[in-house]
């Protein structure tokens, strides 16, 4: 074998020893016993596995429900910004009409403020609209997604215009060609603006915390926040309700890593 293969392979193995080494911290000390725990050893020893851990974290904190929560926002709030990302990134490719750059600019432009310049009017708007402590109060002002809307429109570019043109010559709509023709072409970028859309929602934490007032109307990133301060003095307890935290973006990314690899690897254009 030569050198450089076997250093492209050690490197390679280096990073996913130093990427999967939390998880596997994670995993094992979620399942061990709380005896088993030792403090202050950075390497946990599998050895009897037990499930109290994971029990202990759903009854200390409502995770349960507050699970459900999560995954309401997470569907409501992906699913509005791919809709309003595709239909925006439609309208600034294919369709001709002055001033497509100045909207794009504007698009580019919301991407440059941190989400925390707009935590307080978005509180403001919230409140007097009566959605303080409720799920629309968390969703509604992440209906839309700049970066969602970049990645749209950027894989919508690398398409042939020529299908566009050919559809709608027979007669096909604007909705229709962009359901129908459009988005199909560019599934991969597709799935993977949906999974970014998706862990952004589920990763959530400072607007739902500040939004919301009663535990079971919270999402489950305040209800872990909230555990690690009611468990304190048990460390097995806490990584259990990481891992429940932990496991869907597992699964999301396990699940859809062929696509994500598709879509950041896709052509696009400028």
């Amino acid at each position: 074998m030569k050198l450089s293969s076997v250093l492209r392979w050690s490197w390679l193995a280096a990073v996913v020893v130093i990427v999967a080494f939390p998880v596997y911290v994670t995993v094992v000390t979620a399942l061990l016993p709380p005896s088993d725990v030792v403090a202050g050893r950075l390497i946990p020893v599998p050895g009897r596995l037990t499930l109290d851990n994971l029990r202990t974290a759903l009854d200390s904190a409502p995770l349960a429900r507050q699970y459900g929560v999560s995954v309401a926002v997470t569907v409501l709030q992906s699913t509005a910004q791919l809709v309003t990302a595709a239909l925006a990134a439609y309208a600034l490719v294919f369709p001709r009409w002055r001033g497509r750059g100045p909207a794009f600019g504007l698009v580019l432009a919301t991407l440059a403020f941190p989400g925390e310049s707009l935590v307080i009017p978005n509180f403001e708007t919230a409140t007097a609209l009566g959605l303080r402590d409720t799920l629309l109060g968390i969703v509604v002002p992440y209906l839309a997604a700049g970066y969602a809307v970049f990645l749209l429109r950027q894989a919508f570019l690398a398409l042939p215009r020529e299908v566009w043109e050919a559809a709608r010559l027979d007669g096909c709509g604007e909705v229709r060609a962009l359901v129908h023709v459009v988005l199909p072409m560019a599934r991969p970028q597709l799935i993977t603006a949906a999974m970014w859309c998706a862990l952004s929602a589920w990763n959530g934490y400072f607007w739902p915390l500040l939004i919301t007032d009663s535990p079971t109307r919270r999402t489950v990133q305040v209800g872990l926040a909230q555990l690690v301060v009611d468990q304190a003095t048990s460390p097995a307890v806490i990584y259990a309700g990481t891992l429940l935290v932990l496991l869907p973006t597992l699964v999301l990314v396990l699940f859809g890593q062929r696509f994500l690899v598709r879509g950041l690897a896709a052509r696009v254009t400028t």
